[in-house]
């Protein structure tokens, strides 16, 4: 079997489609090193390792978590910042690897059921969100340049013509407010140079990986910048279908941007940008993690493939022997599916922002507008029998408009923002569930809404001692409507642990009365059939939340702090019913409130920089997503106390050598469950999901200066996190122990900053461990799947400099 599955990869690999790229890039490659003077191997970008190595230490960081431009040693909140550079110099090249670097931050670039590459799970400090239909917010805030990217699916994002990354962790519901109650990632695009320049950057690697990135700044004239960045990626799969070849898991997407910025006065600006990227992939990386023998579908699955299971497809092994097994686990990288796999992404977007500076204030105005569509079909089971399969069809587009006004007063002491914010977006979700009972849609369409004003204030005591204080309103209207209906005949459960009246099931909204089986516990209905009134419900919610903060400057070199904030995360309808009923069922929305005590100090002559911060957050109303029947549900049902730390070190032991570090810890335990919580396995004790208690990182990275001016750099990275679950049920078949990995290059950059290259590999100890987990073992569609990381990986990669 081994051997039959290396046959099917080799296959794959040489595609004639995968051939053309190939020699492409690689003829690119071949130029980009045969016009470099001497071929050894790429490090920082030039002015950052002649920066580094400069005995002043430390360089100065420049945030704006508080929506201005302030030193990071300054700002009294929980923030990691990463420039483009330094993430590039440590192998991070898209927003889920930032995990690694970040403490308590969990970022998975896939969510198992949706079957799609670019779909997302992002948790800061415990608090995020696993659902992905567009009916539920994600509790952790993606903005880019400011705005708000309201779905998870196309949070796993490649860093193109990237200036910074800021990850604010705790509630940060006044300044960026919508759905960042676990926190916010904020990413900085570069602005257009003044001057003609750019670059292009070609990358090769395992599994036939092709990457080639580009960018130009060409200005128009002094007052009219534009700048255009290109991307393109492919790499073959990693998991095999072993019985139709197909292989999973691949990359082939392609991206750009354009950006302009016209100086139309010395107080005047404007900051165009326009961007695209489609991804068309086979499918998600998704492998078989255990099939219930005695599930209510397993069983249906063999009575429905009649001599599918006697037949003897592969190595002369009885499928029937194999129906009701976990002999179809064929391990992390290869699985027995047949069902229907693809994985489709497609976005576009354009902002707009208008810089206005007044004799006493300043406006700033961002308008955007955003739309995407997405496909992900998986076979659930990974086994030849229709137990479970899915295809989601999805749009969303959204338009946002803010506006901040900021400024100074008495006497320079006060530094004042206020601003407003408007958000809608419309969705649409039609989601296919072909299963061994049946085949239904359930799904629907959204329309929502938000609207919030807010403002804040910094009052400085003293030079030492400075208080802010800030407060947003917001309002969210949410809409739903259901298209939930059987395709083909149907059998669905009539009793749940939410509704105890059976009659609402058996006599849904059309008057139609429909026959039960297996003694009143199912129904049957037939193909056509509506589960839902096909009209539009819609509820309101409304919150304010509060902060404050107080800090002090022990010396030029220190600060100490105190906050609380607190986070708001609205409510909105189920979209997964699988049985008809009255209404759609809807949930409330969360909160959180944060008290953070933190230090920032840069000492020992500017050559070491620790920052720590220590925190307490009362979660309430939590969102579970629990399976009632077989379908996942959102529902309200607790309370949990979230305590914990982050450390983060760079320390500079000598001009040359770089030491940096980070530690997180959570203490999460839940203090509150409702009853109905507790009867699905659910404790107090129980582990919240992708929480690890402790998850920490440590560099290291050597500066060598070269006698022709160039510089050479080796670094190391270790990443370690400990045991985490992937579902509140703390379901062992999907959690991961405690692991760690390790990242390894050597780098070069030329004497006049014009090439570079680097080798890196990456997982360089091949450690094997899960991403994400889905399971269904003790629900009715009895299956459980799980996503692996690749192995090993090596990558050279080359880039030239005009």
């Amino acid at each position: 079997m081994a051997e039959q599955n290396n046959k099917q990869c080799s296959s794959f690999r040489a595609s004639k489609r995968r051939n053309k790229r190939i020699k492409t890039i690689l003829l690119c490659f071949s130029a980009l090193l045969s016009s470099a003077v001497t071929t050894q191997l790429y490090g920082f970008e030039q002015a950052k390792v002649n920066q580094k190595a400069l005995p002043e230490g430390l360089e100065t960081i420049t945030v704006t978590a508080r929506k201005r431009n302030e030193n990071l040693q300054e700002t009294p909140i929980s923030i990691s910042s990463f420039s483009a550079s330094e993430l590039e110099y440590k192998q991070i090249n898209s927003s889920d690897q930032l995990t690694q670097i970040t403490p308590n931050l969990s970022f998975s670039s896939h969510a198992p059921s949706a079957g799609n590459n670019a779909s997302s799970q992002v948790f800061i400090r415990g608090i995020g969100q696993t659902e992905f239909l567009p009916t539920t917010d994600p509790g952790v805030g993606l903005y880019i340049d400011d705005v708000y990217m309201a779905r998870s699916v196309g949070a796993t994002l490649d860093f193109i013509d990237l200036q910074q990354v800021e990850i604010l962790r705790g509630p940060q519901g006044t300044l960026f407010g919508r759905n960042t109650i676990g926190g916010a990632i904020s990413l900085q695009t570069r602005r257009p140079s003044d001057e003609f320049k750019g670059y292009v950057d070609v990358k090769i690697g395992t599994d036939n990986k092709q990457e080639i990135k580009g960018s130009v700044d060409i200005p128009i004239s002094n007052e009219l910048l534009t700048s255009f960045s290109v991307g393109l990626r492919a790499r073959d799969g990693y998991v095999n279908r072993l019985l139709d070849s197909t292989v999973l898991g691949d990359d082939d997407s392609k991206g750009g941007r354009m950006a302009v910025e016209w100086l139309l006065s010395q107080n005047l600006n404007l900051y165009w940008t326009l961007d695209f990227v489609k991804e068309q992939e086979t499918g998600s990386p998704i492998v078989f993690n255990g099939l219930a023998a005695g599930g209510a579908f397993a069983n249906a699955a063999k009575n429905n493939a009649n001599t599918g299971c006697a037949s003897t497809t592969f190595d002369a092994e009885d499928l029937r022997e194999r129906c009701l097994s976990n002999h179809w686990d064929a391990g992390p990288y290869a699985n027995y599916g047949t069902g229907e796999v693809a994985s489709l992404f497609k976005s576009w977007g354009t902002s707009l922002i208008l810089n206005a500076d007044f004799k006493h204030f300043s406006l700033k105005s961002i308008t955007a507008y955003r739309d995407m569509q997405w496909t992900g079909a998986r076979d659930a089971d990974n086994t030849p029998l229709v137990i479970l399969h899915t295809r989601n069809t999805d749009t969303q587009n959204q338009f946002s408009q803010e506006l901040q006004l900021t400024g100074v007063a008495l006497k320079e002491r006060l530094n004042w923002l206020a601003g407003i914010y408007y958000f809608e977006e419309q969705a649409s979700d039609d989601y296919l569930l072909n299963v061994a009972v049946g085949t239904i849609n359930s799904g629907g369409r959204v329309k929502n809404d938000s609207s919030a004003i807010f403002g804040q204030l910094t009052y400085d005591f003293t030079e030492q001692l400075a208080l802010t204080i800030g407060a947003r309103y917001t309002q969210e209207n949410k809409g739903f409507k259901p298209l939930q209906y059987s395709i083909s005949s149907y059998v669905f459960p009539v009793a749940s642990s939410e509704v105890n009246e059976q009659a609402q099931y058996l006599h849904p909204f059309n008057g139609d009365t429909y026959p039960t089986i297996a003694g009143g516990a199912l129904a049957v209905i037939p193909g056509g059939v509506d589960f839902f009134p096909r009209e539009f419900s819609r509820e309101k919610y409304t919150d304010i939340t509060p902060m404050f903060n107080l800090s002090y400057k022990i010396d030029s070199n220190a600060m100490v702090y105190l906050g609380y904030s607190e986070g708001f995360k609205s409510g909105g309808y189920n979209a997964r019913h699988i049985k008809p009923g009255i209404a759609v069922r809807r949930y409330d929305p969360e909160n959180a409130a944060t008290y953070e005590v933190g230090l920032k100090a840069d000492l020992l002559d500017n050559s070491l920089r620790l920052n720590t911060a220590l925190f307490n957050t009362e979660y309430t109303d939590l969102q579970f997503v629990i399976r009632e029947d077989f379908a996942p549900i959102v529902f309200n049902a607790g309370k949990a106390k979230i305590k914990g730390l982050e450390v983060e070190m760079t320390w500079l032991p000598t001009e040359h050598l770089e030491i940096t570090g980070s530690l997180g810890y959570i203490d999460a335990e839940y203090t509150e469950l409702s009853q109905s919580l507790q009867e699905q396995g659910i404790g107090l004790k129980n582990k919240m999901p992708h929480v690890p208690k402790i998850n920490s990182s440590l560099g290291l990275a050597y500066i060598y200066p070269l006698t022709d001016g160039g510089v050479i750099s080796p670094r190391i990275d270790w990443s370690y996190r400990d045991n985490v679950y992937f579902d509140a049920l703390n379901s062992e078949e999907i959690t991961q122990e405690a692991y760690s990995t390790v990242n390894a290059s050597v780098n070069w950059v030329s004497p006049n900053d014009t090439y570079s290259v680097t080798f890196a590999i990456t997982n360089l100890n091949d450690k094997l461990y899960k991403v994400a987990g889905n399971t269904a073992l003790n629900s009715a569609s009895s299956y459980s799947e799980a996503v692996y990381a690749r192995g090993r990986e090596w990558m050279l990669g080359g880039k030239y400099r005009f």
